[in-house]
């Protein structure tokens, strides 16, 4: 994909063992992270979910999660960052909430993880990559939010004019815009494009993730009697 000033290739990066940041509602659809952290060689031997709901649901990427937390307080985040300091790894780890300065200083190379949160946030150090929810709308708050990011960790010369060139051609692609420097020569990192996948193809949930749910509903029927 190529402006007159910005040529964006499509992003093909290795990011397991990255931290990686999913920034935007995405509605019904989302990057394709699996695609990116999936090692073939080295699986993962665990898959953990950090949420704040309690059902232990993502809705974005919904695995077999092998550990589940609820992230409600401190001591819930103490029990976090114990587990991941002495699981067996590699491990990948999904948050769709706000996470403490504590964890980020546990979170190694052999921990993938996948923060997903549609927040508008300020500090973006602890990210390797970012994925942008696909633009809609040219001109927006979330469209100055990108232009924003992207000038103060990519490139402070990178100008409004090459945002809406490039976002007006990302909209027309229906594509999303994405930023590392997993790789890359410039400690600053480099902006890619990619294709967004249908979030009903990756909603569908396994009969043993339903049995678990209805198991957890029942005994907090019986709790309560």
């Amino acid at each position: 994909m190529e402006s007159s000033t910005i040529q964006l290739e499509a992003f093909n990066t290795s990011l397991n063992g990255a931290r990686i940041l999913c920034n935007g509602t995405f509605h019904n659809k989302i990057p394709p992270v699996i695609e990116f952290i999936t090692d073939i060689r080295n699986p993962f031997k665990k898959k953990v979910l950090i949420s704040n709901t309690i059902f232990g649901l993502n809705k974005y990427l919904p695995f077999n999660y092998d550990v589940t937390f609820q992230a409600k307080d401190s001591n819930d985040w103490t029990m976090i960052v114990t587990y991941l300091t002495y699981v067996a790894k590699p491990v990948v780890v999904i948050c769709d909430t706000s996470v403490p300065d504590q964890l980020w200083q546990k979170i190694n190379r052999s921990i993938t993880f996948i923060h997903i949160i549609p927040n508008k946030l300020i500090n973006l150090r602890p990210y390797d990559a970012i994925f942008f929810e696909p633009i809609e709308e040219l001109y927006s708050s979330y469209t100055e939010y990108i232009y924003k990011i992207l000038q103060s960790i990519y490139r402070i010369t990178y100008t409004q004019a090459e945002h809406k060139e490039v976002i007006q051609e990302l909209r027309v692609a229906k594509a999303g815009i994405a930023w590392t420097k997993v790789d890359e020569e410039s400690q600053n990192g480099n902006i890619y494009w990619y294709d967004p996948v249908l979030q009903s193809q990756s909603e569908k949930i396994s009969n043993q993730r339903l049995s678990e749910l209805f198991t957890f509903l029942s005994q907090q029927f019986k709790s309560d009697e």
